[in-house]
């Protein structure tokens, strides 16, 4: 298979971006954006008459089409079970975007689909192709922090709120999603604090957690489409040196800090810090290399569908702390 062709389901905000990716990686002969679906009329007229490009209100037009191999799936959460799950069984490969699902029993059934079917299944856990996450992933493999105490970040800022997911699957995901890749573990334990304010009982606007990982490791989260600004930030402590990100720019800054033993107590020692020059290029476009990739090759994608499986687990039981008011373990039936 030389150039996939490839079907986009939603042209909503971010869906567009999708589109832009895929006609650029299409220029580039990687593959064929064979057909996009949107349930707005309108919108598939402009990209009709714009690009030759097949076009449909209903997803199912595509499915018996022997000539598609593919579809992207960048919907509305509460559709990406319904969705992917007729795809994969009409033997399409399937990218969704994050969140997988807002459930563990609706991801593992998908993850199972596409096994048996031999497909390859992805989850748009964007973060894993940014070179800020990957130069830090660099640094922790190679000591370069010592030993890791804990990380934390944000991923927040004003922005109209979901309809179908609360703040906790629609934000905090990427960062527990960015710990389990950094860490290679799964956490422990979560413990979670969550605040409705908007009237809307069953989706939380912000959610505060804690995951603790194997060797007392912390990971710390806070997401949140309340306050002003924008906020996509990622702080990693170690032993030796520590780290400051900011995702959006993948920008880097290595501090050579640390507390130390000294006459019998303990001080703070500060070497200074210096920024790390990145190479950038749109993590959206390496994803979506990423996929057609692992179409062509059959090989596991780097955001593969059994590390988002884990994330939707530990939001599950992030929701069921908030709940509960007390931490829960991964695990905990």
């Amino acid at each position: 298979m030389l150039k996939p062709k490839i079907v986009l389901v939603g042209l909503g905000n971010f869906g567009k971006n999708h589109f832009r990716v895929l006609k650029e990686l299409e220029r580039q002969d990687a593959c064929k954006l064979y057909g996009v679906v949107d349930i707005k009329g309108e919108t598939l007229k402009v990209v009709g008459k714009g690009h030759k490009v097949k076009t449909s209100v209903d997803f199912h037009d595509f499915l018996k089409d022997d000539d598609v191999d593919a579809v992207d799936v960048v919907a509305p959460t509460s559709t990406h079970f319904d969705i992917s799950k007729e795809c994969l069984e009409a033997g399409k490969h399937v990218f969704v975007e994050k969140p997988f699902t807002t459930s563990y029993v609706e991801a593992e059934k998908l993850v199972q689909i596409a096994e048996e079917q031999g497909k390859t299944l992805m989850v748009g856990h964007i973060f894993r192709y940014n070179f800020a996450v990957r130069k830090i992933k660099e640094l922790i493999e190679n000591g370069e922090l010592g030993q890791i105490y804990y990380l934390f970040g944000h991923f927040m800022g004003l922005k109209d709120p979901k309809f179908d997911v609360g703040a906790l699957f629609n934000y905090t995901v990427h960062h527990i999603d960015i710990y389990n890749y950094l860490l290679q573990k799964m956490p422990e334990e979560v413990t979670c604090c969550a605040g409705f304010f908007l009237g809307r009982n069953e989706f939380e606007d912000v959610a505060l957690l804690v995951l603790k990982y194997p060797t007392n490791v912390m990971g710390i989260v806070e997401g949140s489409w309340l306050p002003p600004g924008k906020y996509r930030d990622l702080i990693v402590v170690g032993s030796r040196k520590s780290v400051t990100s900011n995702l959006s720019e993948q920008t880097l800054e290595l501090h050579d800090v640390h507390i130390e033993a000294w006459n019998e107590g303990l001080r703070a020692v500060d070497k200074g810090s210096e920024k790390i020059d990145l190479k950038f290029k749109e993590p959206l476009e390496l994803e979506l290399q990423d996929f057609i990739e692992s179409i062509k090759t059959g090989r596991r994608p780097t955001a593969d569908a059994r590390s988002a499986l884990n994330v939707v687990k530990i939001a599950e039981k992030a929701l069921e702390s908030a709940q509960l008011k007390r931490s829960v373990r991964i695990n905990e039936s």
